[in-house]
Parts: C-alpha cells; structure tokens; sequence
C-alpha cells in the first residue's frame, strides 16, 4: 500500500532518468548540480552534500524530487572535486595497495572539516541568490559534514542527515537548527538514539525528526540504492516525502 506521504513528490523513475537540473560553477567550486526554482521566487534553498560516491542517478532524482516537492533551489556541489571512493576497495580480495588508498582517501580527502568553509561559501551564495532559508542535506559521509556545519544558524536553517556515517552522540551538543534523521539498519542504532536523545533539551527540539529504516541498507536513497528492488523503491520514495515534509515545515516556520 502506498502512504499518503508518497504520493506528495513526483512520481519516482526506475530506469532511464532524465536529470531536470544541470551542471556549473557555484559559490566557488567548479562543478555543482543545480535544480529547481530560482531562489528569488520562492526564498528556498537546499544544499545537498553527497555521498562518497559522487554523483550518482539516484541522488539526481533525489536533488529534482526536493525541487519539486519543497518548491526550493537544489544545489549539489562537487566537494569531492571528481575523486571519490571506489568500491573496490572494499572488496575481501582487495590488493594492499587498494586498502592504503581508501584509508588514505577517509583520512584526507573525506576528512569532514576540510569542507564546512566551502560549504558555508555555498550556503552564503544561496543567500545573496535570494533565499531566506538554506537546508542543508547530507548523505552518509555527507550526513557528518552536514551535522558539523549544523552548528552555526547562521549558515543554515536547518539539517537533514540520510543514512549518516560516524555518528557521534558527542556532535549534538552543538546542533543548533532544526534536525532530522533517517537511519538504515547499518547505522549504530545506540548512538542514533542517543545523538536524537541529546537533541531533546534544545529550544527547537519540537521540530526535530528520526525515522529509522530497518529494512534499509546504507545508501538505500543514494548512489547504492537499487530502484529496482520494491522494498528499496518503496523506502526511497517514502524517505523523499518525509524529508520533504520535514524541510516544508522547519522552512516556514519562524
């Protein structure tokens, strides 16, 4: 059976998606996807921080669902620069050269803190467009760079984190917008509560969301997502209407 929340975004495509956004320079980076509304019409915003993998046809279809259904600018910027994580790496017959180069990759170049000046550069280019309000919304690595900038109401309005990697209940403590989380199975389901626990004492604790998916695997609604799976499908489509009922309300809200 279908919920109600899922038929509040557009229909989502198995196969063969077409993008409705498109690529170039923002707020000083090189390369970001770009979609929905110009911000001056609607003072929306929403800063998406992808994945590991980079961009992927899942998460462009998730950048255009937002779009459409919190009626906001979408900007999804390449961090990354074009170097992102191979999964081959992980794999158990993975070479020692393959394992040096992800432990090398987590520590440098997927290190969280090089990014939150860059992307409150974004956030701040998203304000000058004309948005009143900037989300930010991050996916698995992208949850933890989300969370840290989450700290500063100046940057953003508020913080989404989808299948978050290293959860940490210690972050919490300097949250200060509105936040949600939706977690898979894979995430520490202790430290998960106990992040959510921690956000109970603060003023804007009202507006905060958790859901968790525990059929879901990490990256269900990102670059490891398989659409073609029902149960998958299912769960995509319903962490995009929850999501984009979550940043409808804490965007109009004062």
């Amino acid at each position: 059976m279908t919920s109600s929340a899922c038929c509040s975004i557009p229909p989502v495509i198995i196969q063969g998606y077409e993008k409705k956004g498109d690529y170039s320079p923002y707020g000083g980076l090189e390369k970001a996807y770009i979609t929905g509304p110009d911000p001056k019409d609607t003072g929306r915003a929403i800063l998406v921080v992808y994945d590991v993998l980079g961009y992927s046809t899942q998460g462009l279809q998730g950048a255009d669902i937002l779009a459409q259904s919190v009626n906001a600018r979408v900007v999804v910027p390449d961090f990354l620069r074009g170097s992102y994580f191979d999964l081959a790496w992980m794999k158990p017959d993975a070479s020692p050269e393959d394992k040096e180069r992800m432990q090398q990759f987590r520590a440098d170049k997927a290190n969280p803190i090089k990014y939150l000046e860059e992307v409150a550069t974004v956030a701040s280019s998203l304000k000058a467009a004309g948005a009143k309000k900037v989300a930010l919304v991050g996916f698995c690595w992208g949850g933890k760079v989300a969370t840290l900038t989450g700290t500063d109401p100046d940057v953003v309005d508020a913080t989404v984190v989808i299948h978050p990697g290293a959860v940490d209940p210690q972050d919490a403590e300097g949250v200060a917008v509105p936040f949600a989380m939706y977690d898979s199975k894979d995430e520490d389901k202790e430290k998960c509560d106990a992040f959510m626990k921690a956000l109970e004492s603060k003023p804007f604790a009202a507006k905060n969301e958790r859901k968790r998916y525990d059929t879901m695997h990490h990256g269900w609604a990102a670059a490891r997502g398989n659409l073609e799976n029902e149960e998958n499908l299912k769960e995509f489509k319903d962490v995009f209407a929850t999501m984009s009922a979550f940043l409808n309300r804490v965007l109009d809200s004062e």
